[in-house]
């Protein structure tokens, strides 16, 4: 379903350099990162492909199209949806697998299927787009809709560089006699810090120019596996190398309590939350302090790692030794209630340890918060809750009743 194209071995992109406050770490802990996406929903993925992804906890990518390129998505719409709710991306490759034109009505083309998998499911993003027939063209429109879009070529790309255009970001196009191109893209993308994206249309025998069979694509998959590369959807990927770029070069200002970090978003098509694991320098920050965002604490991971939000916008990297402790009053009685975005409390200063649970025991928020709220998503707030806050020693709490009954 796609034209000849030119192998581009070369990585296009402008080389950048961060040495700041804050480091992402490439690709997620690990050395490398691959996608595997295929295209059209072609009828041979949900019974030949979706079994050996799930089997080996593989997250890939879907270019859906519903007419046009041989597949059967409205036929097997239900399964589809499950494969998302399971983590697998459905992704825009035109309602009717047709060439984006470049003009400015091709928003329309774009918007069109974007609508249509977003009414799927609430949790359907839709945010990355693949060019039918590897036609790049219609920027404009494809940009309303999509942070990143795929087209075809052979480039990898360095966690160092960015790429000088998001919306032509290329994937490899493999068939029944490439396995083995595959396979050393692969490690090429674990030796060489990378990432590689595929790109396949049928899993099954007697496969087209565009496919694969499914022990050659079980042989893609085990190879990534056993060189340990991270290993997810596009749009994860995507988000996650464009975010880093940002994040890196942060900057952090002063406060008597500790620092303040804000950036902002390059693109306003990112994905709603972009989870970036970061490291914070000992020589803007010592080594004894207490990481925040949207007033909870992070705690480190076991490399003493970071997992932050990075479409939260901001974070909080406080000083273990301020005084905080000291600086905490609780008063005897606590007075909360809810409101959108959580539960908010009155007559409290400094930080505190923080513990919400539902009539059954249920823990929904357990951490330390100093902004005199406690952030709770919508479907959680419901019912009678339970909130107790503790200074940081643990030797006096308070406790309050909060009525989300709505």
């Amino acid at each position: 379903m796609h034209p000849s194209f030119t192998f581009l071995p070369l990585i296009v992109a402008a080389a950048t350099a961060f040495g700041g406050p804050v480091t992402t770490v490439p690709w997620n802990g690990h050395n490398g990162a691959v996608s595997f996406t295929y295209d059209d929903a072609r009828t041979s993925q949900i019974p030949n492909l979706l079994p050996q992804l799930d089997a080996l906890k593989i997250k890939a990518t879907f270019f859906i199209a519903v007419t046009g390129a041989g597949g059967d998505f409205e036929a097997k719409k239900t399964q589809w949806i499950a494969a998302s709710k399971n983590g697998h991306e459905l992704a825009n490759h035109t309602k009717a697998h047709v060439n984006v034109p470049a003009d400015p009505n091709a928003a329309s083309i774009i918007q069109e299927m974007a609508k249509y998998l977003r009414d799927l499911d609430p949790t359907v993003e839709s945010l990355t787009f693949a060019y039918p027939n590897c036609n790049v063209n219609g920027k404009t429109g494809i940009a309303s809709e999509n942070f990143i879009s795929r087209s075809c070529g052979q480039t990898q790309y360095a966690w160092a560089n960015q790429p000088s255009d998001w919306m032509n970001i290329q994937g490899l196009i493999l068939g029944p006699t490439n396995v083995a191109t595959a396979v050393s893209m692969i490690s090429a993308a674990k030796s060489g810090n990378t990432w590689f994206t595929t790109i396949v249309h049928d899993v099954k025998e007697g496969p087209d120019q565009y496919s694969m069979t499914p022990a050659d694509n079980k042989k893609m998959l085990d190879a990534a596996v056993s060189a340990g590369i991270w290993i997810d959807t596009y749009q994860t990927v995507a988000a996650y190398y464009r975010a880093h770029f940002v994040m890196d070069a942060a900057t952090a200002t002063s406060t008597s309590a500790g620092w303040n970090l804000a950036w902002t978003s390059p693109n306003p098509k990112l994905p709603k939350s972009i989870p970036l694991r970061v490291k914070l320098a000992a020589a803007t920050f010592g080594n004894d302090f207490v990481v925040e965002q949207d007033g909870a604490t992070i705690e480190p991971e076991s490399d003493g790692s970071y997992v932050i939000d990075f479409m939260k916008l901001s974070l909080k990297v406080l000083k273990a030794t301020t005084g905080v402790q000291a600086l905490t009053h609780l008063p005897s009685r606590l007075s909360a209630g809810i409101r959108p975005d959580g539960i908010v409390y009155t007559g409290v200063i400094g930080a505190v340890q923080a513990k919400v649970t539902d009539v059954n025991g249920h823990i929904l928020f357990q951490g330390r918060v100093t902004d005199s709220r406690i952030p709770l998503p919508p479907a959680q707030l419901k019912g009678i809750l339970f909130l107790t806050l503790s200074n940081p020693s643990g030797v006096s709490s308070v406790r309050a009743m909060v009525n989300a009954t709505r």
